[in-house]
């Protein structure tokens, strides 16, 4: 079967990778235009745990950085494909844009940055606000260290007090890498083209405008000043005793300065900073350290046991070398992982706690499955994103299908079959793709009686890799029908106007998007679509791109990773 090339329209010789077949909202920007894309719709529609987004749309281009990768309250949306075979790994979070977070313990928290990793470190920071559950916080916080911190853990707790001197070989010493300060992106590139007094009008924010504590940073979070959040991070790190040239020398860690550590590297992974990301990322290893444990400050935490890292920090720093185009290591630290939880559900299914010290009760040991599961499930979707980057679609397949089969709900099967749907569509298996997407209607029919987003962009992608642009854009259209504010569906629809010759008919749908909701419209791959078609259009392009800056400059703050790539501004 012949896959759609776009060289037959530009005259490129590369074929563009499967990552920007299959995407989230909010990718890095390109060359050409963004191609199908199978992302969360930033809000567009409610979702809940173990369902899928039913977003995904269309795109054209040779990505040039990795993804970022999120985290939110749904399973792994798996993209699938028009796509010629990839010329270049892509990053995982193309697959399964939007990944769960743990289960729940309590009602969950929105804010206007659910969509990110950055909600569950904004959770983190005002934990210490929430009312104390023992089980709660063991089951939480419980991880089995390996022998050798087992043996300096048991020295530290039988020491008698102000005599235990660990060796330097067991501590875990980080520090600031990324010492300068980081300026607002917008505000620099807004100056630059628009002039001091247009890009005046716009308000910034800076770390020194909020509370220098968790409460200003919350709110730069929440405002969407990244940058800012980042320098605050370095402010509240230094005070901890781990800042700048604090890298290598001892240091006590508390659950507060690793909740930093969080949110410093969920904001510097947002806005693609990998690379001093990975060098202060690079003390912490895989958390196996004993000074990353409770029990080795048993002055500080005499009856409290378990990890103090933050899982969600965990997961983070085992999937950084994806980001970076090492997608076996991150493998390899998430197969790490799932053994200990494995162990750890063992534990819990023989009657005992989680490091298998104690027993617990029946509703203790409900809930504790719940969670465990629930995060050997969240492992799992990561360990699916680097297998399809390693373009090892046998694995990914493999798992997607056991976690089908051991799914409970109408809307796990059928989540999981559409993902199972576009994975197929990735490895060029067009009629197993079809025989998922029947499995994935059939579950549909529990759920609702019509055809719904998910099933028409499922639908649309099929028509793609069949070559029938005309079927794919009626199918979008269908989905653009219920949800007429969905960017990402507007993504496809251009883009499959665009295959068909009708380019200004394109550039209007992309422009209706992003003028009718400019709050979520304005995102990297709408933008970065919608000025690669200006420029097919026509070469005076950059009055229009300047509205688009002045948009941006009126409706976002500090988001967008490299607005210069975005808007294509030279």
């Amino acid at each position: 079967m012949d896959k759609p090339n776009l060289s037959q329209y530009f005259g490129g010789s590369e074929v563009p990778p499967a990552s920007q077949f299959f995407d989230e909202i909010g990718t890095s920007p390109s060359d050409m235009i963004q191609s199908v894309y199978l992302g969360d719709s930033e809000g567009t529609q409610p979702v809940t745990a173990g369902t899928f987004s039913a977003n995904m749309t269309t795109s054209f281009s040779q990505l040039k950085e990795s993804q970022e990768i999120s985290f939110t309250n749904v399973v792994p949306t798996v993209s699938s494909s028009a796509a010629i075979p990839a010329a270049s790994l892509p990053d995982p979070s193309t697959f399964f844009d939007t990944i769960g977070p743990e289960p729940q313990i309590g009602p969950n928290k929105s804010n206007v940055m659910s969509t990110s990793v950055l909600s569950e470190a904004m959770d983190g920071l005002s934990i210490k606000n929430q009312p104390v559950d023992k089980e709660a916080e063991r089951r939480r916080d419980a991880w089995i260290p390996n022998e050798e911190a087992k043996k300096t853990l048991l020295k530290a707790q039988s020491s008698p007090k102000g005599s235990f001197f660990p060796e330097r070989e067991v501590l875990t010493m980080p520090g600031l890498v990324l010492e300068e300060e980081l300026a607002d992106a917008l505000q620099e590139v807004a100056v630059k083209y628009l002039g001091v007094s247009s890009a005046g009008s716009r308000g910034v924010v800076r770390a020194e405008h909020v509370s220098r504590d968790e409460a200003g940073l919350r709110e730069l979070l929440r405002t969407g000043y990244l940058r800012a959040a980042v320098n605050l991070t370095a402010t509240l790190i230094n005070a901890a005793g781990q800042g700048a040239g604090r890298m290598h020398r001892p240091t006590k860690h508390t659950p507060r300065s690793l909740q930093l550590w969080l949110t410093r590297f969920a904001v510097m992974c947002r806005i693609k900073l990998y690379e001093p990301l990975t060098k202060e990322a690079e003390p912490f290893g895989d958390f196996s350290k004993p000074d990353m444990f409770y029990q080795f400050y048993p002055d500080a935490y005499s009856h409290r046991s378990g990890s103090l890292v933050p899982f969600s920090l965990r997961v983070l720093v085992a999937e950084l070398p994806a980001h970076v185009g090492k997608p076996e290591d991150a493998m390899d630290r998430l197969y790490a992982m799932l053994h200990v939880i494995q162990q750890m559900i063992s534990n819990l299914n023989d009657g005992k706690t989680e490091d298998g010290s104690g027993t617990i009760t029946s509703d203790d040991r409900i809930e504790s499955l719940r969670l465990w599961t629930g995060r050997q499930t969240r492992v799992l979707h990561s360990v699916v994103n680097c297998a399809i980057a390693l373009k090892d679609y046998r694995l990914a397949t493999k798992i997607l299908t056991t976690l089908r089969d051991e799914s409970a709900t109408p809307q796990q099967q059928r989540a999981l079959s559409s993902a199972l749907c576009r994975v197929s569509l990735l490895a060029g298996h067009v009629r197993a793709a079809l025989g998922h997407s029947i499995t994935a209607k059939e579950a549909r029919h529990h759920i609702c009686p019509t055809p719904d987003v998910r099933e028409y962009v499922d639908l649309g992608l099929i028509d793609i890799a069949h070559g029938k642009y005309q079927d794919a854009y009626n199918n979008f259209a269908r989905a653009n029908d219920q949800e007429p504010t969905n960017i990402m569906v507007a993504n496809n629809l251009a883009v499959c106007l665009l295959y068909m010759g009708r380019l200004k008919e394109a550039i209007s749908v992309l422009q209706k998007a992003i003028y009718s909701d400019p709050e979520r419209g304005l995102n990297e791959s709408l933008l970065v679509n919608l000025c690669t078609l200006y420029e097919l259009e026509s070469s005076k392009t950059n009055e229009k791109k300047l509205n688009l800056l002045r948009m941006l400059c009126k409706h976002k703050s500090d988001t967008i990773p490299n607005v210069l790539e975005c808007l294509k501004l030279t």
